[in-house]
């Protein structure tokens, strides 16, 4: 009788598993955003009877639920849904399972290693409890007492050793420990070792002689891709070359063709996405020409990062930014381990002027400067810029977008051809019977071209300021001609052109007063 069920179980579970019909679909298409991808699978499937059990196998483990669409042939309904992730066989799974095996091993001999030398320990404060030699008798001869003394003293001499060679053994398994429990976090990031498996119960209504196509898509949330760019400045102009540097641990190798790149966050859902917050804050900088410290780039490595983070940073916002979107004409194939992946999207032109920034305050070499009014049609995002002017290779800066109608400026580094100064020319200092004291100190600036061409120069330095108004200190700027006194940002500007082999001075007159009873610091 029990053979005869068991007989019967067997051949229940072999009808339920010849009734499912189990496909692998492949990646047809992927939707790429800024975090997130939507993936699309797509399969030819035979629809034979009325009721039909399909077994999808092969989607992303991180699959969400939520965003889930299929298109189903003319007909067929479905009845119900069940999505589980499971573990494959891969050589990363195979990994995690060594790895595992060698964590428990090493734990084992850490706690063997622990009741050791807890038993040194406990000997030692033993000997040390018990290092009085005495005896019984009246009288102890000198060779036990030198007896006992060696042997105390080449005990604890050998448990001291014992207990070092047992710490050190105690820190070297710590050590491999913790080799192997971030290695294995690392693989537990990436779910390669597993695979969503999606079941479907379908009921049909009209039976088709041909197989009918299927298609699933839905939301993986472990993706994401930044811009980069290669900004080549030449004679002939500034060309742009943008890249997106991708990166996702879905387990699954991405081939399909065409990929898509879209800014912002995918919706993923049947409702739309809630609006974020849109504060506007402000920086001091006037309309004309100024230099923030806030938005001036500075070089970076000389080479570009190859990676970024695959952790996505929760705190971004893309709201009130423009939505781009780009169609990759070249297939590519992004590999589901969270390593990144460099795909070309374009090559554009930009006109821009190149003018310079001389701060002889900050550098002897003046700054030369690109700056490009007409950039918004061309889809630019903010990220990494590898600069390149002439065929030399400058470095890497932030490209921080302006507001639109706003000039970007990009920068390309000193320039030895021209050469700016800063010298104290004069300084007074003179009390008044109003009981004040006033500080004059006129600063000569200068700037030359050593270059074949003529050039355009912001000839920048800082002017003091009093940090409070209770600190009754008067602050006077006087420029010479053509000088204009920035005071949101604390500055001197000189807009000069500049002839080849030209050299041009001006001066700036700062004018100090406070109380003559006080002490001025800082100038």
């Amino acid at each position: 009788m029990k053979f005869n069920l068991l007989l019967l179980h067997l051949l229940l579970v072999c009808a339920s598993s010849l009734s499912q019909n189990q496909i692998v679909m492949p990646i047809t298409s992927v939707e790429i955003h800024q975090e997130g991808a939507m993936i699309e699978h797509a399969s030819f499937i035979p629809v034979v009877k009325t009721n039909e059990t399909i077994v999808v196998r092969g989607l992303a483990s991180d699959l969400v639920l939520g965003s889930l669409s299929l298109a189903l042939p003319k007909g067929t309904s479905i009845e119900s849904l069940h999505f589980e992730s499971k573990s494959r066989p891969t050589s990363r799974a195979v990994e995690i399972n060594n790895i595992k095996d060698s964590i428990g091993i090493l734990d084992l001999q850490r706690r063997m290693q622990e009741s050791v030398l807890h038993t040194l320990n406990e000997e030692q404060v033993f000997l040390a409890a018990n290092r009085s030699i005495g005896s019984t008798q009246e009288v102890l001869l000198v060779d036990d007492v030198i007896e006992m003394a060696d042997f105390l003293r080449n005990r604890n001499q050998s448990l001291s050793l014992e207990i070092l060679d047992v710490t050190l053994e105690i820190e070297d398994l710590d050590n491999q420990l913790a080799h192997l429990k971030a290695r294995e976090s690392a693989l537990d990031m990436i779910h390669a070792e597993r695979e969503g498996e999606l079941t479907m119960k379908l009921k049909n209504s009209i039976m088709y002689k041909n197989v009918m196509a299927i298609s699933v898509k839905y939301l993986s949330p472990s993706a994401h891709w930044v811009p980069e760019y290669e900004v080549n400045f030449s004679s002939d102009g500034i060309r742009f070359k943008r890249f997106a540097s991708i990166a996702q641990t879905s387990g699954l190798t991405w081939n399909a063709s065409p990929l898509t790149l879209v800014s912002g966050r995918p919706s993923g859902a049947l409702i739309p996405r809630p609006f974020d917050d849109w504060p506007l804050t402000t920086d001091a900088s006037s309309g004309g020409v100024s230099y923030s410290k806030t938005h001036r780039g500075t070089l970076a490595n000389r080479q570009m990062d190859a990676y970024y983070d695959v952790e996505i940073q929760e705190d971004v916002s893309f709201v009130g930014k423009t939505r781009h979107r780009f169609e990759l004409e070249t297939s590519s194939v992004i590999l589901g381990d969270g390593s990144p992946s460099r795909v070309e999207i374009d090559t554009f032109y930009l006109d821009g002027e190149i003018r310079y920034f001389a701060a002889p305050a900050i550098n002897t070499e003046a700054y030369s400067t690109a700056r490009i009014k007409d950039w918004s049609g061309k889809k630019l995002m903010e990220g990494k810029a590898q600069i390149i002017a002439d065929n030399a290779y400058l470095g890497s800066v932030s490209l921080d977008l302006p507001v639109i109608g706003d000039t970007l400026v990009l920068s390309l580094g000193a320039n030895p051809n021209v050469l700016c100064s800063r010298e104290l020319s004069q300084k007074d200092s003179k009390a008044s019977f109003l009981s004040r004291k006033k500080i004059v100190s006129t600063w000569v600036l200068a700037v030359e071209n050593f270059q074949s061409d003529s050039i355009s120069v912001d000839l920048v330095d800082a002017i003091p300021y009093a940090m409070s108004n209770d600190d009754d200190i008067d602050v006077v700027v006087e420029v010479s001609e053509g000088g204009r006194v920035d005071r949101l940002n604390h500055q001197v500007v000189f807009p000069l052109m500049l002839a080849p082999n030209e050299r041009k001075d001006v001066s700036v007159t700062i004018t100090v007063m406070y109380p003559r009873n006080h002490k001025l610091k800082g100038l």
